[in-house]
């Protein structure tokens, strides 16, 4: 295994390869910083580790799903010291579609439960395509391209480890925080509809990742749109699971 890990690219690497090359982002990437401290909460998502102590290396989380395989090679000795970063080569591919939903969707709890071979990703797209296609005027944007299109086509059908998406976004990323693009592109576009509507405003609470907040919408929408209610459904289910493992949490802190 050790030796694998060693033909392995480093992280940094990747990064320039598809943020730079790819998309067409200006070197060095370290003048980036919004995007590189979303990035690292996202890869810490979908790659969850821990480390002792008094050690510099990491170890792969037991506890939690690992999407994305990383391994961590210290640099030096002592608790200050950094860890060189590599990545599996069989899931860059997955770690460029969980960058392009990040932008799209935000929430690196969401990209996650997206990225699983099995997730239902349809009706989180259905409600992406009407905002963009149906209520909003994305050409004022300079976001309407073609690859966006094929981007909601592919999303709920691909195999993201072993298919790239198009990169809906031109030569930035919402990640960036850039003019409009404040995080990720569905919330902004929410954001500039001048009133929201209650459906509108649960959606915009849960992919800025207020589960409370979409939760109180949820409760008060009523609708006769059979979609409308899934993701009501959705908010709601989410939350009380989440209310569960707390109240869980909470009684074993008593015993």
């Amino acid at each position: 295994m050790q030796a694998k890990v060693c033909n392995w690219p480093e992280l940094a690497q990747v990064y320039d390869e598809l943020l730079c090359k790819k998309i067409g982002l200006a070197k060095p990437l370290s003048q980036h910083g919004k995007l590189l401290d979303a990035l690292k909460t996202l890869v810490n998502a979908l790659s969850p580790s821990t480390k002792k102590k008094d050690e510099v290396y990491r170890y792969p989380s037991r506890t939690k799903p690992i999407l994305i395989q990383l391994d961590w090679i210290p640099l030096g000795i002592g608790t200050d010291s950094r860890n060189r970063v590599l990545i599996n080569p069989a899931h860059i591919t997955l770690l460029w579609n969980a960058i392009l939903l990040q932008g799209m969707f935000g929430e690196p709890k969401l990209v996650a439960d997206l990225l699983k071979p099995k997730a239902n990703r349809q009706p989180l797209v259905d409600w992406a395509k009407q905002l963009f296609l149906e209520r909003q005027s994305l050409a004022g944007l300079g976001l309407l391209r073609q690859e966006l299109v094929v981007f909601l086509e592919r999303l709920p059908v691909a195999d993201l480890r072993e298919e790239q998406l198009p990169n809906p976004f031109a030569d930035t990323l919402p990640q960036m925080g850039l003019g409009h693009l404040h995080g990720n592109l569905l919330k902004s576009l929410a954001a500039q509809t001048a009133a929201l509507s209650l459906g509108d405003s649960m959606m915009a609470h849960y992919l800025s990742g207020d589960l409370e907040q979409a939760y109180k919408q949820a409760c008060e929408l009523q609708s006769e749109s059979d979609l409308l209610m899934r993701y009501r459904d959705l908010v709601i289910h989410e939350y009380e699971e989440a209310k569960d493992f707390y109240e869980l949490l909470r009684s074993l802190r008593k015993k």
